[in-house]
């Protein structure tokens, strides 16, 4: 739970938020926010309804997610911004939005844009610490092009980067997929999934790693 001071939190926060514009396409917007005890309070009724009971601090980091999310929907003029929980614990956008939520252990983020300027979006956000190395090993494919990655934190990068595309991906295939259907060339900007679906990939590693990937809208 987010403990930092009042001037520090807000200055990382802005500084997030920046980052998270400088990869946004046309038409996305985003947001973030430090998680803080009792932030459980801004999921909505329904919205809890829909979701299995959690421990108090996965609590606050979903009311974290959904406030933001909320306010993203509040200035696109949505009337009914409840944003329930799919069965396999994907949100469900009201009609003509697409979307995404995520969270670490501090710092909660949700994009949204509407339909008709991309047809998917999926965010994610990691601490810029070096991922395990046993963790790499599950998360790494022979498919991926690396490009000239940072050594230290190319691993939770990728990670990051296949986490934001199998959001993505879901809501347009419906298929659950591991690390090793999601190849990601970050020389090209791109990750493609077993399915065969192709989606532009961005990310930032400052003072987190953020990683977006979305399908535009075909013209």
């Amino acid at each position: 739970m987010n403990t930092r001071p009042q001037g520090m939190s807000a200055s990382i926060q802005h500084t997030v938020e920046q980052a998270l514009a400088g990869l946004a396409p046309p038409g996305l917007s985003g947001g973030c926010r430090h998680i803080l005890a009792g932030d459980e309070q801004y999921i909505l009724p329904a919205e809890g309804a829909s979701m299995a009971t959690r421990a108090p601090g996965a609590r606050a980091a979903t009311g974290a997610g959904r406030h933001i999310a909320h306010e993203l929907l509040r200035r696109r003029g949505c009337v009914n911004r409840a944003i329930l929980r799919g069965q396999l614990g994907n949100p469900i956008w009201p009609a003509g939005l697409v979307g995404s939520i995520a969270h670490d252990d501090t710092m909660a983020v949700a994009v949204i844009a509407r339909s008709d300027a991309l047809r998917s979006v999926g965010v994610d956000i990691e601490p810029a610490l070096p991922l395990p190395d046993d963790l790499r090993a599950v998360v790494a494919a022979s498919e991926d092009r690396l490009g000239d990655l940072d050594p230290n934190l190319g691993g939770r990068i990728l990670f990051a980067v296949k986490e934001a595309a199998y959001k993505a991906s879901f809501p347009l295939d419906g298929r659950v997929l591991g690390f090793e259907d999601i190849a990601v060339d970050f020389e090209k900007g791109e990750a493609v999934t077993s399915w065969g679906r192709r989606l532009a990939v961005r990310f930032a590693t400052s003072p987190c790693i953020l990683a977006l990937a979305y399908a535009a809208v075909e013209r």
